[in-house]
């Protein structure tokens, strides 16, 4: 499994070759070949999980660059134990805060559940039911849930430990189930192509708006 990266990390290969990330951006990284030794000036780690438009965003805009954070992307539908364990690894080794960014979805958040249960505690930046209200986001860019969306979501909150003990995703997943809508970061996108890396993002960063 390979991951995306982009921002200001470095780290050591099996065999002793030393990868830049800051230099070589948007690098693709196999899991296995990644040994150890990171170091980073950054602040955050900003996890973008299934969104390849978002990280493409991010990255184009360098985010990473006007704030101190490392962007990785992984494509996984669902997080394989080799991506958590690589995050897992870069928050230990950096100690540094883990902040998800993903579509709003139930999907997402049964996907932060198994970073959390896997020992990476990670905090949920965006896209979030309430954001949506906020912005006052049209109907057309939402979609319809579906019935395993639904069912998917009273799992999570009536028998997902993760979930049942952080109130804040409680409240977001049963806006969800109200409104039977699920949103993707890709939405924002109307209100203007680097709204996420320009207004949205920064916005987050700046009142430290995560749960």
């Amino acid at each position: 499994m390979a991951v995306l990266i982009a921002g200001d990390l470095r780290f050591c290969q099996y065999g002793g070759r030393m990868v830049d990330c800051a230099n070589a951006r948007g690098r693709q990284v196999t899991l296995r070949h990644v040994e150890s030794n990171m170091t980073s000036n950054a602040e955050y780690i900003i996890l973008v999980v299934g969104s390849y438009g978002a990280y493409f965003r991010l990255t184009k805009d360098e985010v990473d660059r006007r704030f101190p954070c490392i962007i990785v992307y992984t494509p996984d539908p669902v997080p394989e134990e080799d991506t958590i364990s690589f995050v897992r690894k870069m928050k230990e080794e950096l100690d540094l805060p883990v902040l998800a960014i993903a579509e709003s979805s139930p999907r997402s958040v049964k996907n932060f559940s198994l970073f959390v249960a896997g020992g990476c505690d990670i905090k949920w930046l965006g896209l979030r039911p309430s954001d949506v209200v906020e912005l006052k986001m049209h109907p057309r860019c939402m979609r319809p849930m579906n019935s395993r969306d639904l069912k998917l979501a009273q799992r999570l909150l009536e028998k997902d430990a993760v979930v049942k003990q952080r109130p804040e995703w409680v409240e977001e997943l049963k806006k969800m189930v109200e409104t039977r809508s699920k949103v993707e970061v890709e939405a924002l996108s109307p209100l203007g192509w680097s709204f996420l890396s320009n207004v949205y993002f920064p916005d987050k960063m700046v009142a430290q708006d995560w749960i």
